[in-house]
């Protein structure tokens, strides 16, 4: 199969060096000093978990032109770049597959350029940080892929994706509501990392401090009760077990247990560097996510306060 890789950050880098390891041809789409040192050096991957490193040879294009064909364009880039290529994809009317692995709540309003039967939702399994030309990464085997139609059918065109997504050594989910996963998802996304901002951008830090993370349990459950107050399904289901049917005091000791884990360090507190603008693509999920349950019945407070942190700057942010 011909795969494009639109993004050359830690989710594109690792899932084009797995699809071209079993045998896919596979280019990568980068650009600037990163495309110069692909070229120069290849896909340079850590396993976190091993310890194992790999390179990876891949075609590095700068551009996708109206007139390439393959089979799939798989997108990773972050959910604030994503409208600048949208124009770029909906003018190439050649390839029938546009799979988008990112976190986007605001489902497929975005998409409205185009055609939706090109379209295939899905979330990353990959968690990491890139620290010059390696890319430190970890891929749980607990966390799968996710991959839904727009209409929710498993096609043949899904079960095709799972089958390659599997061979380069992923675990793989169908769901038939991706879109509602995305924006529950999302939810929990913006309460961790906001949590993990306010406490000092290490989870350790997060979970060392029973204060913050029962904050954190009772924005979760605020977000998921205003969400479904919507009428919104909640998927995956393990959210509702954890934030809206456990005992809050089980929870916390449950989310003070995974802040420790390597899982933690790699997932989450990869989006706080040097640079504040690392959590940019977190901050527009927040706006979004605040926008929707702006009309629900149910307010959230505490889900409201994490919000407000992401929105300030790395002076004002308490520690």
């Amino acid at each position: 199969m011909d795969i494009l890789v639109y993004g050359a950050g830690v989710v594109g880098s690792v899932y084009a060096a797995r699809l071209k390891a079993a045998g896919h041809n596979v280019s990568l789409l980068a650009r600037g000093q990163r495309a110069v040192s692909l070229r120069t050096h290849g896909i340079q991957l850590e396993d976190a978990s091993t310890g194992r490193r790999t390179t990876t040879r891949v075609s590095v294009v700068e551009q996708l032109a109206p007139v390439d064909n393959y089979d799939v364009v798989l997108v990773t880039v972050r959910l604030y770049q994503l409208s600048s290529i949208l124009p770029i994809l909906a003018a190439n009317r050649q390839i029938p597959t546009l799979l988008f692995l990112l976190s986007n709540p605001a489902g497929m309003r975005q998409f409205e350029q185009l055609d939706l039967q090109r379209i295939v939702s899905g979330f990353p399994a990959v968690g990491g940080v890139r620290k010059g030309d390696v890319v430190r990464y970890i891929t749980p085997r607990q966390v799968p892929t996710m991959l839904g139609e727009v209409d929710g059918r498993v096609t043949p065109r899904l079960r095709q994706l799972e089958a390659i997504f599997k061979q380069a050594g992923f675990t793989v989910k169908l769901s038939s509501d991706m879109q509602t996963w995305l924006k529950t998802h999302a939810i929990m996304d913006i309460g961790i990392i906001a949590a993990v901002l306010m406490a000092g951008r290490k989870s350790a830090l997060l979970a060392r401090t029973r204060r913050n993370v029962v904050m954190l349990v009772q924005a979760m459950r605020e977000g998921l009760l205003a969400l479904r107050a919507l009428g919104t399904p909640l998927t995956p289901f393990y959210l509702t077990l954890l934030f809206l049917w456990l005992p809050r005091f089980l929870t916390v000791i449950l989310l003070q247990s995974l802040l420790r884990t390597r899982l933690s360090t790699l997932g989450i507190d990869a989006h706080f560097g040097d640079d504040i603008d690392n959590i940019e693509e977190i901050r527009q999920m927040a706006r979004e996510i605040k926008g929707q349950l702006r009309s629900s019945p149910l307010a959230t407070p505490t889900l409201n306060r994490l919000v407000l942190a992401l929105e300030q700057t790395t002076s004002e942010l308490p520690q």
